[in-house]
Formats: C-alpha cells, sequence, structure tokens
C-alpha cells in the first residue's frame, strides 16, 4: 500500500515537473524570437502593473504568469505577437488578462463569476 502511495507520489511530481518544463520553454522561445527580431518586450512586472491599475487594487494575488506567442496558434501566420496572460485574485473576485507584451495594451480582460 505504501508502494502505490509512493509511485503516486513520484508520477505526479514528474507531471508537475514537465508542465513547468513546457511553460517554462515557451516563455524562453518567445523571447528568444524578440531577440531574434530586435523587438523589446515589457517586463512581467511592468504586464502585472498594468492588470493592477485596470483592477484598481492593491492587494491582487497573481496565480498565473505566462508569456506566450499567440501567433503560434495559427500554424501559417508569420507575424509575431507575445502576450503575458495573468491569472489573479482581488477583492475575492478572480480575473484574467493578455496584455500586449510589446505595447502593454490589454487585448482580454475578463472577470470570473
Amino acid at each position: 500500500m505504501k508502494s502505490k502511495f509512493f509511485l503516486l507520489a513520484i508520477v505526479i511530481a514528474l507531471v508537475c515537473i514537465c508542465a513547468v518544463s513546457y511553460a517554462d520553454n515557451d516563455y524562453q522561445k518567445t523571447l528568444a524570437e524578440a531577440a531574434r527580431r530586435n523587438i523589446t518586450l515589457i517586463s512581467e512586472q511592468a504586464a502585472k502593473d498594468i492588470a493592477a491599475k485596470k483592477i484598481a487594487d492593491s492587494n491582487i494575488i497573481f496565480k498565473e504568469i505566462d508569456l506566450d506567442n499567440e501567433a503560434d496558434d495559427y500554424p501559417n501566420a508569420d507575424n509575431f505577437r507575445p502576450v503575458y496572460s495573468l491569472e489573479c485574485i482581488a477583492d475575492g473576485q478572480e480575473y484574467d488578462f493578455d496584455i500586449d507584451a510589446v505595447t502593454g495594451g490589454i487585448l482580454k480582460f475578463k472577470l470570473d463569476h
């Protein structure tokens, strides 16, 4: 019985490690492509500040922040659109943002109920 729980814990740990590596790989690929194209991206902190300003709450908890190239979703796209996707909680409400990593513009703002 103990060996089954131990094996399950190992499998869960490996899945978590793979998920983090995959997300980090997208982040690194997007940074590399921006550098190759000589495009300056806003920082992760700047993206957080933009979200905080929109919500107008200083007690924000950021659950997830990803940097990805939205053009990857369209295989025939030659364009490059790096976007920060943020999930956060403020005043008991959950918010989702997509923020353009070049201009800092808010592409998506959604309050989850």
